[in-house]
């Protein structure tokens, strides 16, 4: 009996210990919308030029005011074939900046889902789907490089500040890694069509 409770206990601890672990690094086992998902939030990200279609997770802010981006210390998670849609800006279809990131390296540096986004060029389709399954198509317009530690204001407002229009505009890492991050941001400026 007693080596029955220690080997319960064991268990017990190594999947108390997995837990932790998932949490605290953000891994999820699985990327699909929950049951709390409304249906005109984005789902699906395709971009066909790169061969992208991609699960969208929603996100919010960082303690320090910034769009979040989940990172990972696992080579596989789902946080590098994803992409991360800013909840605090626009959805797919309204008037205003819908912003989504994605990274451009995993841990170890290998590609991530955004790895390829400096390839994008004007006139380059890009497409959201939502959960109900309503797709949003969007045309790139310019694809622009901005520091990564001191954007202008400008910068900011250009991304995520407030548009009549509806536009997307995606986010990755560009430029030189510094051994922080890297020191750039590449934004693809995208103008919803049809």
């Amino acid at each position: 009996m007693r080596k029955f409770i220690a080997i319960l206990a064991l268990v017990l601890v190594v999947a108390l210990g997995i837990a932790y672990y998932n949490a605290s690094n953000h891994i999820t086992g699985s990327v699909e919308p929950d049951a709390t998902s409304a249906p005109w939030q984005p789902a699906q990200l395709q971009i066909p030029s790169l061969g992208i279609n991609a699960p969208v997770m929603g996100v919010g802010q960082t303690l320090s005011g910034a769009m979040d981006a989940p990172t990972s210390d696992v080579y596989n998670s789902p946080y590098w074939t994803s992409v991360f849609w800013y909840e605090q800006g626009a959805a797919p279809g309204q008037s205003g900046n819908m912003v989504i990131a994605g990274h451009v390296d995993r841990v170890g540096g290998d590609p991530a889902i955004f790895w390829s986004l400096g390839r994008l060029q004007p006139g380059d389709t890009v497409t959201v789907v939502t959960n109900a399954g309503s797709t949003y198509r969007y045309q790139v317009d310019r694809v622009v490089r901005y520091p990564a530690n001191y954007p202008s204001q400008q910068a900011i407002d250009a991304v995520f500040g407030p548009s009549s229009g509806h536009h997307l505009n995606l986010i990755t890492c560009s430029g030189v890694w510094t051994g922080n991050g890297y020191d750039e941001r590449l934004v693809v400026f995208t103008t919803q069509v049809g």
